[in-house]
């Protein structure tokens, strides 16, 4: 529960708040430490004195929170906008994967076709006989092995 409190409530606060709560301290402890010889105030001075020395310790180090909580808020948005960035960046190096392999996807049709229209041709000699020559062979091994021009893989950055 403290912690709900101190994150959601006292770190929302403008860093402001803690200064002019740290000079509300001050004052009392100042204005405690004149008083204190009245002789019919020092008994309420001697409890208004320690309780503004607490406020400037605890309005200080609450400032000091706040100044960090921002530090980091500032980072988190700074890395959300990297990361942003980045998943922009790799969208558009997955459309262009998926170009390049639509592309080849192409080629591989393109070269599927190519043996089968070379097959049909020859389709006359191959059923002649039951003999199987050399390039029926060749044209089956092309059609199985799928060859195509490699190229080298142009890197991706």
């Amino acid at each position: 529960m403290l912690m709900w409190l101190v994150e959601h409530w006292l770190l929302n606060l403008p860093s402001e708040v803690w200064i002019l709560l740290a000079g509300v301290g001050f004052l009392a402890f100042f204005f405690a430490s004149i008083f204190s010889h009245i002789p019919f105030l020092r008994p309420y001075m001697m409890f208004v004195k320690p309780v503004g020395g607490l406020v400037i310790v605890g309005s200080v180090f609450m400032y000091g929170g706040t100044a960090i909580n921002d530090i980091w808020e500032e980072r988190v948005k700074e890395a959300q906008e990297q990361v942003a960035a980045k998943e922009r960046e790799a969208e558009e190096l997955n459309k262009k994967l998926e170009e390049e392999r639509k592309k080849k996807q192409e080629v591989r049709v393109e070269y599927r076709t190519k043996i089968k229209t070379e097959i049909q041709t020859r389709r006359e000699y191959i059923d002649k006989e039951c003999k199987f020559d050399n390039e029926v062979n060749k044209l089956h091994n092309k059609a199985a092995k799928n060859i195509v021009d490699k190229k080298p893989v142009e890197k991706v950055n």
